[in-house]
């Protein structure tokens, strides 16, 4: 079939660099003990192996947690005079400068605008209005994969000869979609991209595409329509309950996507020269390259320039790494996006002519993180906390149990366990991604399933310790961890209604 290439590309991103002070300054009271808990340098939590793909997002994501930023440096965020649109505008004319089209010559357009400035329906009318089109211009979403679902529908179009020359438009304005003082805002950027796609000689373009749905993380995010402070309707998103989804399907589902995508064209990865993974997050590229096996150095990682930038992650990546002389005509490469309760997609193609249009912003040095070596005593009191609980007594578990609670959380937040209340709200000590590390921490020592919602609203320590030691109760009734169902005589079981 027709081989089909990116001619042209260009990103556009705000101005204003946003960094930790912004957070320092508005919410000082926040991190007045984040800086005492920095001077103690205890490990911030006690690994354990996990049977399940999160072992290794744990692993990546715990020399960041002595950070109160999580590894976030700056993101370019939106100024009060500029736009999603005024973005998006700005990237496509430079798209098509750079492929040397005029608005006339673009037979479709493409437009996924996630978190844009005005409400609606999505911006794709009002962008062909902008530049001039006289072509049909649609809306598409699909997350934080959408650039590449519409770079294969693109491709699709074009093989078919439905049409010839289709403008791409995405863009992510996550600054004005959180709460400041919600930890989510830390990692949030704003930016736009364009790319323009038509037919292409037969040994470049896309090679393969590789789709998978992303159903298992439908709720991690919640969004609520607010009214922000000038009185305009925002939406606003957090994370939800289901949050933890995300860690433990990250590595399984790139290494599912990139794998069949490379299969696809009968190769393996380690013929690609470059690889392009989203980041939202400052550990997410180092969990991807252990997952495949590659080496980091053959992977780009502007999550220390940006922050998260959701959909333009592809185009950002591409144009730096393009741009960079990462890399050339000719060259293999890998870009892979996850889309969270959507899709996620990874793209294998030979790199062509593409023209870059201009840009203003330029890479910062990446910092490394120390490597964090676990404490092997209290690695092994974590495993044997069930053991030491089923050998006493139930009246006497509730104290061992509270006390394993109160020094775990202690680590986590690099405390002194004498500083911890049990009557103390869970929510004030964790947040989002502290909440999955210790729910994960807690399933694999109790050998018990624990529910997100466990660690919000109201609920203490000591709520949390009577919900365990129940679903313990339960599970040492009903036999204990299920290994074979043929093994189980279930003659003898008692049966209970909850």
């Amino acid at each position: 079939m027709q081989s089909v290439s990116i001619r042209a590309l260009a990103i556009n991103f705000p101005q204003t660099i946003r960094t930790n002070d912004y957070w320092l300054e508005k919410f000082p009271d926040l991190f007045a003990k984040t800086r005492q808990r920095e001077v103690r340098r205890t490990p911030a939590t006690d690994l354990i192996p996990i049977p399940t793909g999160i072992d290794l997002w744990l692993q990546e994501v715990t020399p960041f947690l002595a950070d109160p930023f999580r590894g976030s440096v700056q993101r370019r965020v939106l100024a009060g005079d500029e736009s999603s649109l005024m973005l998006e505008c700005q990237a496509a004319r430079s798209a098509l400068t750079a492929a040397n089209l005029t608005a006339a010559d673009v037979d479709l357009a493409i437009v996924s605008s996630l978190f844009p400035s005005d409400i609606g329906p999505g911006l794709a009318t009002h962008l062909a209005q902008q530049l001039g089109l006289s072509c049909p211009a649609w809306n598409l979403e699909s997350t934080c994969a959408s650039a590449l679902i519409a770079l294969q529908t693109a491709q699709a179009f074009i093989q078919t000869g439905t049409y010839r020359q289709i403008l791409i438009v995405v863009s992510h304005i996550g600054s004005q979609a959180v709460n400041d003082a919600d930890t989510l805002s830390w990692s949030m950027g704003d930016g736009a991209g364009a790319m323009v796609v038509s037919a292409d000689r037969a040994d470049r373009g896309i090679l393969s595409m590789q789709i998978v749905p992303t159903i298992a993380t439908c709720g991690a995010y919640t969004h609520e329509l607010t009214i922000d402070s000038q009185g305009n309707p925002r939406i606003q998103t957090g994370t939800g309950e289901n949050v933890s989804s995300l860690a433990v399907t990250a590595a399984d589902t790139v290494r599912e996507c990139c794998q069949s995508a490379v299969a696809a064209v009968g190769m393996s990865l380690d013929r690609i020269d470059y690889f392009a993974f989203n980041t939202p997050t400052a550990w997410y590229a180092s969990v991807c390259a252990k997952a495949l096996g590659i080496d980091p150095a053959r992977v780009i990682d502007l999550y220390p320039t940006y922050a998260n930038i959701g959909p333009v992650f592809p185009l950002a990546n591409l144009y730096h790494a393009a741009v960079s002389g990462k890399i050339r005509p000719d060259d293999l490469v890998l870009v892979y996006a996850n889309g969270a309760g959507a899709t996620a997609a990874a793209m294998v193609m030979r790199w062509g002519d593409v023209a870059l249009g201009s840009a203003s912003t330029e890479l910062v040095t990446i910092r490394s993180s120390e490597s964090f070596v676990p404490s092997a005593s209290n690695a092994v009191a974590s495993r044997g906390i069930k053991e030491r609980l089923l050998a006493v007594p139930v009246g006497d578990r509730h104290a061992i149990l509270e006390a394993y609670l109160v020094e775990s959380l202690a680590n986590l937040r690099q405390l002194s366990p004498a500083d911890l209340d049990p009557q103390v709200v869970l929510t004030t000590l964790l947040d989002s991604l502290l909440a999955v590390i210790f729910r994960s921490q807690l399933e694999a020592s109790l050998e018990i399933r624990v529910p997100m919602e466990q660690f919000l609203g109201e609920r203490n320590i000591r709520d949390l310790t009577e919900f365990l030691l129940d679903r313990m109760a339960i599970s040492e009734m009903m036999g204990g961890v299920v290994r074979d169902e043929g093994d189980v005589d279930r003659s003898d079981r008692e049966v209970f209604s909850l």
